[in-house]
């Protein structure tokens, strides 16, 4: 389904007031306004990033998990989302899915800086 320019707009809109709500860690106001941008446009997947970066803060990690794939399935070179999943994996105590995903990230960028600070920290483990 074709989506309007204004439900773009719309959409970047709240995507943009949840990383704002994110930053002043208001993890449930984001994440409804994360949830918002995904209604109006779901082939954005810096907005499933966002919900999953939400639900993750949440401790619903398994919903964090199902919107990075979401994210990855969109765009399967987005950096941050591979990110995303390690550190998800990381704390669920998935050292080889996580490892996977840093390493993913780390051969679309390897300057990330996070996943290159991640990268280290899971393999201290």
């Amino acid at each position: 389904m074709e989506i309007s320019e204004a439900q773009k707009k719309q959409a970047q809109f709240w995507l943009d007031y949840s990383q704002q709500l994110s930053n002043s860690i208001r993890y449930v106001e984001a994440l409804k306004a994360a949830q918002r941008a995904v209604a109006l446009d779901s082939s954005n997947a810096e907005a499933w990033y966002a919900q999953g970066t939400c639900q993750a803060m949440l401790a619903h990690y398994q919903e964090a998990l199902t919107d990075f794939d979401h994210a990855l399935q969109l765009d399967d070179r987005y950096v941050a989302a591979w990110d995303g999943k390690a550190w998800v994996e990381g704390i669920l105590g998935h050292k080889e899915a996580a490892l996977a995903a840093v390493n993913k990230a780390l051969e679309i960028e390897p300057d990330y800086r996070e996943a290159r600070h991640r990268k280290k920290r899971l393999e201290a483990l």
